[in-house]
C-alpha cells in the first residue's frame, strides 16, 4: 500500500516555508477569464502575508454580493463590505505560518452590468511568521523579575501600542489593585500557573462601607480588583479574588474584574467574589471568556456588551443564586452567549438548589446559554429565569441543558413572562421573552458570530495553545523541536520557571528528565507542554500496546486501530516530513541519517532518535 504523505514542511528558527499543492475545483474556463471573480490582495500563492490582512476580491467587470456563499478554510466568511466593485473581508488576527484557502462558490457574487452569476474559483496564501521576543517584563514578589508589583507593571508599559505588550507573573499573591488607562491598550497579562498566581484585594463598591473604594486612592476611583480600561486587554492564567466577597461570602458588590473596553480576552483565568463578580461594560464592548472559573452568588456576571462564555466553569456559593443580570440595549444584538459550559458548586459536595440563570437588570436583555451541563450538586429551578428587576429581557433561552448523567433537563416549565413595576398584579410593562432556542439558533452563536463585529475580531486565535515541542538532550544541552507560530520558549524545572527563549536550546544543570518546554504565542498564551527530555535509543515513556520497529530502511508499526500519525525531524529542531500509516504497513524513509521520529497513535505515543 502506498504511503499517505499530508504534508512537507522545511522549517528553520522562526522562518516557515510550505510546499502546498492546491486543489481547485473544476470550473468553467479560465478561473481568471473575464467576470469571473478573482484574488487582488493577497494574490493566489502569495507569502509572508500579513496576520491581519483584508482579502479583496474583484472581477474586471465590477461585482455586487451574489445568493452563495465564500469560505476560508471552510469557514463561513462574508464580505465586510462592497466597494468600488470589489468584495472587501475582514477576518480579523489569522494565524502566522499557516496556509489559508478563500474558496469563492459559483454565485457569490453577480455581474454589475447584467446581474448574470460570476463563477467562483479557489485560491491560497500563506501568513507570515511570527517576529522572535521574549516577554516585555516580568512581576516576581522575590525581586527576580523587572518589578515585584503587577500594578507598577501595567503603569510603566508603553502608551497606544498596536501590538501586545507581553507582562508575566511569577506565581504569588499579590494584594494591589490593578487598572489600565484607556491609553494602554494591547496588554497581556500572564500569570505563572491559574492555582498559584493571584491578584487579591478586599475592596467593595458600596459608599460608606468599611472597605468602600473611596477609601483607596489606589482605586483611583474604581471598585473592582482588576479594572480594563483599555482596548485588547488579555489575562490568561492568573486568578482575580474580592477578597471581602470571597472571604466573607457576603456582599455589598465587590468586584473582582470590570472590563470596560472593546475586544476583552479572558483564558484559563479565575474570577472569585460572591456578589457582583464581574461587570461587562457596555453595549459597544466585547468580551471573550474561555476555559476560564467565574464564582459569585448575586447577579456575578451583569451589565451589557456582546459577551462568549467559552467552556467555562460557573460556581455557584450559595441556595438561589442568580448568574447574570443583564442590562444590554436595545441594538445590542447576542447578548451574553454561554458555550458548552459547566455549572457546579463552589464547594463541591455541597449542593446548591433553587438558582436561577438570570434576572433582567434593565433595558432589553439577551442571554443564551448552549449546552450546559449541571453538576450533581446544581439544580435550577424550574423557572430557570427570574421574572422581575428592572428590564424587559428579548432573550433568557437555553438549548440542550443536562445533567451530570448526560440526561436532558426540562425546559417545559422556563419562563417567558417578565415584568417591571412594583405590583406583579398592576405591572409597569410586560413581555414575553424566547426561553428555548432551536438547533440552528444555538449553532448560528458561534464566536466569530457574536464578537466578529466590523472588525472581523477572532479571540480564539490569541487563545490558542500551541503544541508541545518534542523535547531532547545531548551531554549538558536541551534542544527542541521549532514551532513556527511561536514567538519565544518557556523552559521549566521540576514545574518552575527557569527562562524564556526565542532559540531552540538551552544549557542545562541537573537531571534532563526534571526539565520541559511550551511554546508561547504572540500574545503570551503558554502552550501545551513537552513530554520528558530524550537521549539516544526509544524514549522511555511508552503507553498501551504500540510497538515502533526500525531497520534501518523503513518503519512499521503495530499494536493499534486506525490510523498511526508519523512526524519526522531534523536534530535542529526542523520538521522534515509527515505521513499517515496503517497497522503493519512499511513506511520507507531510505537513507535519512539522523533524525528523530514520532509516532501517534490510538494506543499510545512513540519516540526515537536515529543516528547511523
Amino acid at each position: 500500500m502506498l504511503n499517505r504523505k499530508i504534508d512537507r514542511v522545511i522549517k528553520t528558527a522562526f522562518t516557515y516555508f510550505p510546499v502546498v499543492i492546491i486543489w481547485a475545483f473544476s470550473l468553467s474556463g479560465d478561473l481568471y477569464a473575464a467576470g469571473d471573480v478573482f484574488p487582488k490582495v493577497p494574490v493566489d500563492g502569495q507569502k509572508e502575508v500579513p496576520v491581519n490582512a483584508q482579502i479583496i476580491l474583484q472581477s474586471s467587470v465590477g461585482m455586487i454580493q451574489g445568493p452563495d456563499s465564500c469560505f476560508l478554510n471552510g469557514e463561513y466568511i462574508a464580505p465586510a463590505s462592497m466597494a468600488g466593485g470589489m468584495a472587501i473581508f475582514k477576518p480579523g488576527q489569522l494565524q502566522f505560518a499557516s496556509t489559508y484557502t478563500m474558496v469563492v462558490r459559483d454565485g457569490a457574487f453577480l455581474s454589475k452590468i447584467d446581474n448574470k452569476p460570476l463563477t467562483g474559483g479557489s485560491y491560497s496564501f500563506t501568513t507570515c511568521s511570527p517576529k522572535a521576543k521574549v516577554f516585555d517584563a516580568i512581576v516576581a514578589k522575590d525581586g527576580s523579575g523587572d518589578y515585584t508589583s503587577i500594578r507598577q507593571a501595567v503603569k510603566e508599559a508603553p502608551t497606544n501600542r498596536t501590538e501586545p505588550w507581553l507582562i508575566f507573573v511569577r506565581n504569588g499573591v499579590y494584594e494591589e489593585l490593578v487598572r489600565t488607562s484607556g491609553n494602554l491598550p494591547n496588554i497581556c497579562l500572564v500569570g505563572e500557573s491559574t492555582e498559584k498566581t493571584e491578584l487579591k484585594f478586599s475592596i467593595t463598591s458600596y459608599g460608606g462601607h468599611e472597605r468602600a473604594y473611596s477609601l483607596f486612592p489606589e482605586a483611583e476611583g474604581q471598585g473592582p480588583v482588576l479594572v480594563a480600561n483599555s482596548s485588547d486587554f488579555y489575562l490568561h492564567n492568573i486568578t482575580v479574588i474580592n477578597a471581602w466577597g470571597y472571604d466573607n461570602q457576603a456582599g455589598p458588590q465587590a468586584l473582582a474584574l470590570g472590563s470596560y473596553a472593546d475586544r476583552f480576552t479572558m483564558f484559563n483565568a479565575g474570577l472569585m467574589s460572591y456578589q457582583d463578580t464581574w461587570q461587562t461594560g457596555s453595549d459597544e464592548h466585547r468580551h471573550y471568556a474561555r476555559r476560564s472559573y467565574i464564582e459569585g452568588a448575586v447577579d456575578f456576571i451583569y451589565a451589557s456588551g456582546n459577551c462568549v462564555f467559552d467552556s467555562c466553569t460557573i460556581a455557584l456559593c450559595r441556595n438561589g443564586s442568580v448568574v447574570v443580570a443583564p442590562s444590554h440595549g436595545a441594538g445590542v444584538k447576542y447578548g451574553y452567549v454561554f458555550r458548552n459550559c459547566d455549572m457546579v458548586s463552589s464547594k463541591p459536595g455541597t449542593a446548591r438548589t433553587n438558582n436561577s440563570l438570570g434576572r433582567p437588570w434593565h433595558n432589553k436583555p439577551r442571554t443564551s446559554y448552549i449546552n450546559t451541563t449541571l453538576s450533581k450538586d446544581i439544580s435550577i429551578s424550574a423557572a430557570g429565569w427570574t421574572d422581575h428587576m428592572g428590564g424587559l429581557p428579548v432573550v433568557f433561552a437555553e438549548y440542550n441543558t443536562m445533567d451530570y448523567l448526560g440526561n436532558p433537563v426540562s425546559l417545559a416549565s422556563r419562563n417567558t413572562y417578565y415584568w417591571t413595576g412594583t405590583d406583579r398584579n398592576n405591572p409597569t410593562e410586560t413581555c414575553i421573552a424566547q426561553a428555548v432556542l432551536s438547533k440552528e439558533e444555538a449553532e448560528a452563536l458561534t464566536v466569530r458570530t457574536v464578537l466578529g463585529g466590523s472588525d472581523g475580531w477572532n479571540p480564539e486565535n490569541i487563545t490558542v495553545e500551541l503544541p508541545a515541542p518534542l523535547l531532547y538532550y545531548n551531554e549538558n544541552r536541551l534542544y527542541w523541536t521549532v514551532e513556527p507560530q511561536a514567538v519565544c520558549y518557556e523552559v521549566l524545572c521540576d514545574g518552575e520557571f527557569v527562562t524564556f527563549t526565542t532559540e531552540t536550546s538551552l544549557a542545562f544543570e541537573g537531571e534532563a528528565s526534571e526539565y520541559r518546554v511550551r511554546a508561547v504565542n504572540m500574545y503570551g498564551t503558554l502552550g501545551k507542554i513537552s513530554d520528558v527530555p530524550f537521549v539516544n535509543g526509544i524514549q522511555t515513556e511508552t503507553t498501551g500496546a504500540l510497538n515502533v520497529v526500525f531497520d534501518g530502511e523503513s518503519l512499521v508499526a503495530r499494536g493499534f486501530c486506525g490510523m498511526a500519525r508519523v512526524e519526522l525531524y531534523a536534530f535542529d529542531g526542523s520538521k522534515v516530513g509527515q505521513y499517515e500509516m496503517e497497522e503493519n504497513e512499511k513506511l520507507e524513509l531510505g537513507s535519512v541519517r539522523f533524525f528523530i521520529a514520532k509516532v501517534d497513535a490510538n494506543t499510545g505515543t512513540y519516540v526515537f532518535k536515529v543516528v547511523r
